[in-house]
């Protein structure tokens, strides 16, 4: 045992004369020697492959048992590294971890030593026990395995002139300098800095350019950097003929740029993705497209599709006013199919009282067989019609790119009533001819939709005895 710590004492201070290293190990505890029959146990449970040995012979095994301290890092570096060695030779026949930081060599060699890789492909002796191992004992030591931290402070880090190219000339350039943003200003496109070795981080803007973030080293070798921003923008081509219409709507900003006719070379396009929808007579072609910085793109579209009917209904509710005057109110729906539609539309007073009449009618100026009677000024009125009829949009193509837009004419006739009655001064009421009729009603006018609001005006008239204003607003989805 006096001789076991000797040599220990003696290993300390040669390992002392070694040159510092990044990573260390110290024995904080000196080997002992501990009765076999104590761990025979332990023995049996960690080497169970092999053959459990017969007390009363002499066990041919010795057995270190090496406890490791440390942080949980530096212990497992240890574990993957520690190994024993007999001279040349492996000395070990078994090495089991049996718990965290614990480590069982079964060793058959009478003089093992410890080596451990230190990391830098140095191995460094850790323990020498010249001493035959004897047989039948466990052999237990402890050991601190730590990391130990490099520094120099007389190794300062060298500058360097280092030039940065950048292009476009006029870009904004920010770089962190010491863990400060400094921004650098660009003459001709060109900056030169003294700086540390080391990496910098960089961020480059410019209109119409895509922003580029990055890093750049700084070292004896490097020493220029030349960084071209990518625009943000890229050109569309499409083929096509004088005939076909298109629009291509940016997915995310929904801008729409719409083209009057194809084919159509490098159009400036902002980067992103795209729908571009043909329109060709009864065909039409639909795809998604991404335009990349600095991208040419060319669309030959080929797969064209037979258009179905596009429908859009309107719903209208309108009001029409007659100088006689008198106001009814009413409603109009119709549908659109690609230019052409339809509508119908009813208007009414809801005066449906009666009041008699006994046969009497009045003409121009309130004459009754050709004398004036007195009137008491009151009046009173019903009126309703029924029309249906077509509708026009003038926009025809266009309506590909503006889906619930339209402007066009509607025409149209129906049936309709309108009786119009003056009191006498003696409480008789009197039919008034000249605005009253029933029979044919017929109208006209102007109907046009922004964004699905609908707008109407036009005029209408029963048996063309008067005529009457009509107007109203809607929707058209």
């Amino acid at each position: 045992m006096k001789k076991t710590k000797l040599l220990l004492t003696l290993l300390c201070l040669w390992a002392g004369l070694l040159p510092a290293l990044a990573q260390s190990v110290t024995i904080t505890r000196e080997m002992q020697q501990v009765q076999m029959a104590s761990v025979l146990a332990m023995y049996k449970n960690e080497f169970g492959s092999f053959e459990k040995p017969d007390m009363s012979d002499t066990f041919p095994f010795a057995v270190i048992r090496m406890h490791l301290e440390g942080n949980a890092h530096d212990v497992k570096a240890a574990k993957e590294r520690l190994t024993l060695y007999m001279g040349q030779q492996t000395g070990v026949e078994a090495r089991v971890t049996t718990y965290s930081n614990q480590i069982l060599f079964l060793v058959r060699s009478r003089r093992p030593m410890i080596f451990i890789d230190c990391g830098d492909g140095c191995e460094q002796v850790l323990l020498s026990n010249m001493q035959k191992l004897k047989s039948n004992c466990l052999y237990d030591c402890t050991v601190r395995f730590r990391v130990e931290q490099e520094s120099d402070s007389s190794n300062e880090l060298s500058e360097y002139d280092f030039l940065l190219e950048v292009t476009p000339t006029d870009a904004i350039v920010e770089v962190v300098v010491n863990g400060e943003k400094q921004v650098w200003a660009l003459d001709s496109g060109r900056v030169e800095k003294t700086l540390q070795e080391g990496s910098y981080f960089y961020s480059i803007v410019a209109e119409d350019y895509a922003t580029q973030e990055g890093t750049f080293n700084v070292s004896s070798t490097e020493t220029f950097r030349k960084i071209d921003l990518r625009p943000a923008f890229g050109y569309l081509t499409i083929n096509g003929t004088a005939e076909d219409m298109a629009s291509i709507t940016h997915q995310e900003t929904r801008n729409v740029i719409a083209i009057e006719s194809l084919p159509i070379s490098d159009l400036q396009c902002d980067t992103g993705v795209y729908v571009l929808e043909i329109d060709r007579d009864k065909y039409y072609y639909r795809d998604t497209i991404t335009i990349s910085s600095g991208e040419q793109l060319t669309v030959n579209p080929i797969d064209f599709q037979k258009k179905k009917p596009r429908i859009n209904t309107f719903v209208v509710a309108e009001a029409g006013y007659a100088f006689a005057p008198q106001w009814g109110f009413g409603g109009m729906v119709g549908q659109m199919y690609n230019g052409l539609g339809w509508y119908v539309k009813g208007r009414s007073n809801f005066q449906f009282g009666h009041h008699a009449t006994n046969g009497l009618v009045c003409e121009q100026g309130g004459l009754i067989n050709g004398e004036l009677p007195f009137y008491s000024g009151r009046t009173a009125a019903k009126e309703w019609l029924f029309n249906a009829g077509f509708v026009v949009d003038f926009l025809g193509k266009q309506r590909m790119q503006y889906k619930n837009n339209m402007i066009g004419l509607y025409v149209g006739a129906g049936y309709g009533m309108r009786e119009l009655l003056w009191e006498k001064s003696n409480g008789d009421w009197v039919k008034y001819n000249p605005t009253s009729a029933s029979g044919v009603s017929a109208g006209a006018g102007v109907i046009g939709s922004v964004a699905g609001v609908t707008l109407t005006a036009g005029v209408n008239t029963i048996q063309f005895k008067y005529l009457e204003i009509e107007f109203g607003i809607g929707y058209t989805f």
